[in-house]
């Protein structure tokens, strides 16, 4: 009696006549959510391709960036060399910097390094050493090997400026185990290549300094993180 009292047209309306009045509303209800859906897909496929297509012409301006800055500085470091603007022979570390009131940009050349697998066994007889011969009797000295021995913690590799340091204690111990461990890991190191690098700075008026710039995306800073709202 009350589902009638507040529509009374439903209680007059057969069985049939009510499926028929639910089926049209789940076929509408049906068409809303395919058209919110389609909406949705087309709203992400329309960011996707946007934010993609931004990338990939990022990507050929910074190769297009890459190419020039090497092709350009390798001349303008030969035309260096002939004015002296930077030493020639075995002084020539192949790096060097030009500035002018608005930027500057620095060519580094880096010898990569590495150890191969006998620098493990020479790991594992300095701590046998160290924890035989140093740890109670030097603990500072202990301590200072110990930290030379920490590895990269992104690519877990020896350091060799650690390394050489260690292996300038060579006299610091008269003893075998000691010096044979050293000596081993200067025979594990091997350079392998020269990587090159190219960095751009630009000069901030406000406090006369140059100032990085930044074409790391991860480390791109002074954009807030924007809110989403659920």
């Amino acid at each position: 009696m009350e589902a009638a009292t507040k529509n009374p047209a439903v209680a007059d309306m057969s069985i049939e006549e009510i499926q028929e009045l639910l089926a049209k509303k789940l076929a509408a209800e049906n068409k809303a959510k395919k058209l919110k859906r389609e909406n949705y897909e087309l709203r992400k496929d329309e960011m996707i391709n946007s934010l993609g297509g931004f990338a990939v012409n990022l990507r050929g301006q910074m190769l297009d960036l890459k190419c020039e800055a090497f092709t350009e500085l390798a001349k303008f470091r030969l035309e260096m060399l002939e004015y002296g603007q930077i030493r020639g022979g075995e002084n020539n570390k192949g790096s060097f910097e030009v500035k002018n009131e608005k930027y500057k940009i620095k060519f580094s050349s880096q010898v990569n390094k590495c150890f191969d697998e006998r620098a493990e066994l020479a790991e594992k007889k300095l701590k046998e050493f160290l924890a035989s011969f140093v740890k109670k009797k030097d603990r500072s000295a202990y301590d200072l090997i110990i930290t030379l021995l920490e590895r990269n913690s992104k690519t877990g590799d020896f350091d060799f400026d650690l390394i050489n340091r260690l292996y300038k204690m060579r006299d610091r111990f008269n003893n075998p185990l000691w010096v044979e461990a050293l000596d081993m890991f200067m025979e594990s190191y091997s350079p392998y290549g020269t990587a090159q690098y190219i960095q751009f700075f630009e000069k901030n008026p406000t406090n006369n300094c140059y100032e990085a710039v930044v074409l790391d995306f991860a480390k791109l800073k002074g954009l807030m993180k924007p809110e989403v709202k659920s």
